[in-house]
């Protein structure tokens, strides 16, 4: 027994056998390890306790002892608790049946393939990028000529409602996101899908204030409600991409909102200190700002996939907006996340490191 002991001990792969109920009887080396144990303190855990009472591990091990049958289960989600990263294991059970009359086992062996999946992860999303690099390059081409021609088209309109304060205000509206989708034309041609952001200092009230403008013209059935910070300093970014990015997020929450409800767009300034997750690196501070919708949220599922291009749940949505949001606001060197509000809606919470004007 103590040679069988050495031999398993000396595997690298990790190895548990439990019984009917699920209770750890041995445990190699290996496996002690991946749990920061002892080998001998493995015997009496369970495999709940181990892999979690909902691990197919923890609710299919009676079964292959009782149909004699082995079980492989790949990309299992494993938790390793507060502040670490989950990973992603293959696990194979097998079941063991001791000659006479001794019950039976089951043997657990696993495999860390984090790796192996980020990398082919990392792989798709390259492909996906290049085929969205390419198809915005082409958009781009194409959308030139068009807004040369609304271009040209509303500064005439603009010149002939001089008169008319409302009419000439809604030409200047569409003056303005003509000449910064021709900004965002010619910057997609020169450098592909994620150009360098071109930062300025400006107001971050005063864009927020655009962007609600025109959310609100466009849908009057949702209330669109500010809570600003008037001492936010002005913030140092590309106005155009969080332009896009603001409205992709109002435009989102307005969507989820039902009829007369409301959607809150906040702003604040907050430090290392007031956050329990990560923020962006920088002086410190922070600019926070949050849209909030009164939806139903996003399911639990659906988290980990909301900034991954070409995931939707939206009927109609191509998967692209909130890709878009993320890849605008990290390459500010930026965060943006999602956390469920109180009412149950969802929040959308875009960091922003605070930097001084040149």
């Amino acid at each position: 027994m103590a040679m069988e002991a050495e031999i398993l001990d000396s595997l690298g792969t990790p190895l548990l056998a439990a019984d009917a109920a699920g209770r750890v009887v041995l445990a190699n080396a290996a496996a002690a390890r991946f749990w920061r144990q002892q080998p001998e303190r493995m015997r009496g855990y369970t495999l709940s306790q181990l892999f979690g009472e909902s691990s197919p591990v923890s609710t299919q091990a009676p079964r292959i002892i009782l149909d004699e049958s082995p079980l492989v289960i790949d990309d299992l989600r494993y938790e390793q608790g507060e502040g670490l990263a989950p990973l992603v294991l293959r696990v194979r059970m097998d079941p063991i049946l001791p000659a006479g009359s001794a019950p039976g086992l089951v043997l657990v062996t696993f495999w860390d393939e984090t790796k192996r999946v980020q990398q082919e992860q990392s792989g798709r999303e390259k492909r996906a990028m290049d085929s969205i690099s390419l198809m915005v390059r082409r958009l781009a081409h194409e959308l030139q000529n068009p807004l040369g021609g609304i271009k040209g088209a509303t500064q005439l309109l603009a010149r002939h409602f001089t008169a008319h304060g409302e009419l000439k205000e809604y030409a200047d509206v569409i003056q303005r996101e003509t000449e910064r989708l021709e900004r965002l034309c010619r910057e997609l041609l020169v450098q592909g899908s994620d150009p360098a952001p071109r930062k300025t200092a400006f107001n971050v009230h005063e864009l927020l204030d655009a962007v609600i403008w025109f959310q609100a013209n466009a849908s009057a059935q949702v209330k669109i409600v500010r809570d600003y910070d008037p001492s936010l300093p002005d913030l140092v970014a590309d106005r155009d991409r969080l332009h896009q990015v603001f409205l992709n997020l109002l435009k989102n929450a307005v969507e989820a909102s039902p009829p007369g409800g409301s959607v809150i767009v906040r702003t604040r300034m907050v430090g290392l200190w007031q956050e329990q997750e990560p923020v962006p690196a920088g002086s410190g501070l922070q600019f926070s700002i949050d849209v909030e919708d009164q939806g139903v949220g996003i399911g639990e599922s659906e988290i980990e996939n909301l900034f991954t291009p070409f995931f939707t749940k939206k009927k109609g949505g191509h998967g692209l907006g909130l890709f878009i949001c993320y890849q605008n606001v990290r390459a500010h060197g930026g965060l943006i996340r999602y956390r469920a509000s109180r009412s149950g809606g969802a929040i959308f919470s875009v960091l922003l490191p605070m930097e001084q004007p040149k």
